[in-house]
This record gives structure tokens, sequence and C-alpha cells, in this order.
């Protein structure tokens, strides 16, 4: 049975003006009646992120995570879990995350995205590149492109083929 969740437009609509603390204190009041509903957890760990209080939101998407949610929240919550961990400082997490995520969701491009943010931040800048290159080359619309496409995938697959002369 589908778990029963408030009509979310009130939350939505605050969220789009700004109106963070009134969308967390309306989120508060309806997991006092469901503190176990995954889509409200997500919906308070969201929240929590977009106030840029990501340590206060991990919990909050790891419980979400715990439940049945559907497919495009599941996405949204380990993006942003990922994404919050790599913010605070847990980058190894933040990895294991997005990692196990783009197993879960391999053409996700926001995933991929935020995953080349993780590794940036961990020092592996030439996987990051890699990846960025990929989502440009794969996804990228922009006919100023079209001419470099096949360069740019050529670099993205041969990087280390080329040495700087010493």
């Amino acid at each position: 049975m589908a778990e029963q969740v408030p009509d979310l437009s009130l939350v939505r609509r605050l969220k789009a003006k700004g109106r963070y603390e009134e969308a967390e204190r309306q989120l508060a009041v309806w997991l006092e009646g469901d503190p176990d509903s995954p889509r409200l957890r997500f919906e308070m760990a969201s929240v929590l992120d977009n106030q840029g209080r990501e340590q206060d939101a991990i919990p909050y998407y790891e419980a979400a995570l715990a439940g049945d949610l559907d497919p495009a929240h599941r996405v949204d919550a380990l993006l942003g879990l990922g994404s919050s961990l790599r913010v605070v400082g847990r980058t190894h997490d933040s990895h294991r995350v997005m990692a196990g995520a783009l197993e879960e969701f391999p053409h996700h491009l926001g995933l991929k995205v935020f995953y080349a943010l993780t590794l940036e931040q961990m020092g592996n800048f030439g996987d990051a590149i890699s990846l960025l290159l990929d989502i440009i080359t794969e996804s990228g619309k922009a006919e100023s492109l079209d001419a470099y496409r096949a360069g740019l995938r050529y670099y993205r697959d041969h990087r280390h083929d080329f040495r700087p002369q010493t």
C-alpha cells in the first residue's frame, strides 16, 4: 500500500518563494503525526539543505533512504545526501553514496555532476574532468560544442596519453 503523504503543494510554494523556515515548520508538524514517513523525511532534508544546513539534513536523508521512496525521490535523496556529506567534509562517505547511486541510476546527469565535485574534492582531478567531459559530450545541446564533440571524447578517453615536454 502506498504511503499517505499530506498535500505537499504548500511546501512547494513556500520553497519556491524562499520561505524555507515556514516550510520547515509545516513539515515538522506533519512529521509529528507521521515520524516514520520516508517522503516527509526527504522533504525535510531538502528544506534543511536549501537553507545551508547540510549537517542537519544528513540524518533526514539517511532516514528517508532507509524507507520506501519512489525512484524519483530516491535519486534526489541520494544526490542530496552525497552532496551534503561532501559539503560537511565527509568526502569518503560522499564518494561511497555517490558511487552507489550511480550504479543504481547510471544515466542521471545530476548525480554525475555532483559525483565529479566529490572526486575533485578528493583530489581525483583526472576522473572528475573525465566525468564532466563525458557529461558535456554526451548530453550538451549547445551547437557551439558540435564541432568539438569528437575531440572532447578523444581527450576524455586518452587524457593520460599526453605528457608535458620537459
